[in-house]
């Protein structure tokens, strides 16, 4: 099996994949081989159960209103917690 060195990994990230790999219990090479594998082997989706999800979210949500007036407001309101730094 071929080996592959990384260089110049930021500390950050190297922080975030030795905690992730904690939670997945693997070791850290073991969790960069499984998030590489995952980015070149995509799974399959199964179309109907993604619907089923979305269907399922859209009852919880209730009806949506879209009116101009209303998406001007929260449009505001976003931007004051933005600027709030929230």
């Amino acid at each position: 099996m071929p080996d592959v060195a990384l260089r110049g990994i930021p500390e950050e990230l190297h922080r975030e994949l030795k905690a992730a790999a904690r939670r997945g219990h693997r070791s850290l090479n073991g969790e960069i081989l499984a998030r590489l594998a995952a980015s070149v082997r995509p799974q399959p989706v199964d179309a109907a159960a993604l619907l089923e999800r979305i269907r399922r979210r859209h009852e919880a949500l209730g009806p949506i209103d879209l009116k101009e007036r209303t998406l001007r407001r929260l449009r505001n309101e976003g931007r004051r917690r933005w600027r709030r730094g929230e």
